[in-house]
């Protein structure tokens, strides 16, 4: 994978990230499009019937509580099964789930139903969402990880984020019947589409004999010892851990400092969420681009570090306006942080242990979003709602200048994709793995910007 093209020199076309890309893209576009109505309509379910802020509290929280239980032993199942198998089930799950749901849920909503759905979703959400990205270094050439990260993120916010709510409020409008079924459909539809994948898609090793417990205990040792053994995972794993609390502490401000401090309605507040989705939708389409130029550790520490700077800038600013372009250009380096390091993990990672390495990333990221949250209310107790957001925005940028700087751009790797400040640890290829891990990273092409 040499290329001859100079630098600078303007792509002729545009990349085509094959045919397994492209089912994977709109099988994840569809589960994405099922998340963002059913994200939405589970808390109106429950506000309907018990309109109680504790019970709405606790929803969330049992949506998120497999992420706590199984992310490891997730990990383990992805790096033994056909990765394919795994979002193909759950995704049919999360179909059976809602459609049932639809019929007895229908008229009446006990709570006790409702946290029970809300438990099982997230415990497919949990599988899928290990599997997907392991599969990824196996559908695409390596040189384009961050264009087909960036491919998905974008679907994600537009689909998940954006589209998924108001649809959710408008079909609630209607029956909640419909907006279960409408929810279940779209996750069918995402199982229906991974069909595509079947004759492209390896299976997995097989489970390992011996007695489940203990190659289950062993297997998770393995993928934390592998993450602890490598710096580059290592720091960027405790910045995706400092970014969950940030995140996590100023979103739940925000609606405060909407309210209190900006003076907005309920539409203008809307809005706000709307800039920075906005603003991730074209940081997906920037970064890649920016990767192709700027070496990974690089843009990556200076994107934290800008994030941390627009988060300042929102508790600073008074004005709507500026709230809403602090809020859009923060929605640009969240996405020049995750999806260079996203990539940057998948390419360091061999491919036996894809899918714990991505359970850990997804534990360090979501795990300390709870405690985030619980920060951000105690400091607004104690200082003020802005100043959550300049005290975090400081914490975040020179944490990340601090958690990065041992790290450094290995300028003999073509495009300064590895960073590593010792040299790893020799790894055991398996059988599964594409390319021995020595292998040098394939040459960055940049023609590649597409």
């Amino acid at each position: 994978m040499t290329s001859t093209a100079r630098s600078g020199t303007r792509p002729a076309r545009r990349v085509d990230l094959g045919r397994p890309f492209r089912w994977l893209w709109a099988s994840t576009a569809a589960s994405n499009a099922g998340d963002g109505v059913t994200r939405t309509l589970l808390p109106l379910l429950v506000v309907t019937h018990h309109p109680d802020p504790a019970a709405v509290a606790g929803l969330t929280a049992v949506n998120m509580l497999p992420w706590l239980l199984f992310a490891l032993p997730a990990g383990v199942l992805v790096d033994r099964v056909d990765r394919r198998r795994i979002v193909l089930g759950s995704n049919l799950v999360r179909a059976a789930a809602l459609l049932g749901a639809a019929l007895v849920l229908a008229d009446d909503r006990p709570l006790a139903l409702l946290y029970a759905l809300a438990f099982l979703l997230g415990i497919a959400e949990t599988l899928a969402d290990t599997a997907a990205p392991a599969m990824l270094p196996r559908l695409v050439d390596e040189r384009h990880l961050e264009r087909a990260n960036g491919r998905l993120m974008a679907a994600q916010i537009v689909l998940n984020e954006t589209a998924g709510p108001p649809v959710a409020g408008l079909l609630v409008g209607v029956t909640a019947a419909a907006a279960l079924a409408t929810g279940g459909v779209l996750y069918a539809l995402a199982a229906l589409l991974l069909f595509g994948l079947a004759p492209l898609v390896r299976p997995g090793r097989e489970a390992a004999p011996g007695g489940a417990g203990g190659g289950v205990l062993r297997d998770i040792r393995e993928g934390l010892g592998f993450v602890l053994g490598d710096r580059t995972l290592r720091l960027t794993l405790a910045a995706s851990a400092l970014y969950g609390l940030v995140f996590s502490a100023t979103f739940s401000m925000l609606v405060l400092l909407s309210d209190r401090t900006l003076g907005l309605s309920e539409t203008g507040y809307g809005l706000l969420l709307a800039a920075g989705s906005l603003g991730a939708v074209a940081g997906s389409w920037l970064a890649p681009r920016a990767a192709a130029r700027v070496p990974t550790v690089r843009l990556a520490r200076w994107s934290l570090v800008a994030s941390g700077a627009a988060y300042a800038a929102l508790g600073l600013g008074r004005h709507p306006v500026l709230a809403a372009l602090a809020l859009a250009a923060n929605g640009v380096f969240m996405m020049g942080w995750n999806i260079p390091v996203m990539s940057l993990r998948q390419r360091l990672t061999p491919e036996d242990l894809q899918g714990r390495v991505m359970s850990v990333s997804r534990l360090c990221s979501w795990g300390t979003m709870p405690v985030g949250a619980t920060l951000g209310g105690l400091l607004a107790e104690a200082l003020s709602v802005p100043a959550v957001f300049v005290v975090c925005g400081a914490v975040l940028a020179t944490g990340a200048l601090l958690l990065l700087a041992p790290l450094r751009e290995d300028h003999s790797a073509p495009g300064g994709w590895l960073a590593h400040t010792e040299p790893p640890a020799p790894r055991t290829p398996s059988p599964s793995t594409d390319r021995p891990p020595s292998d040098p990273p394939p040459h960055h092409d940049p023609l590649d910007k597409g």
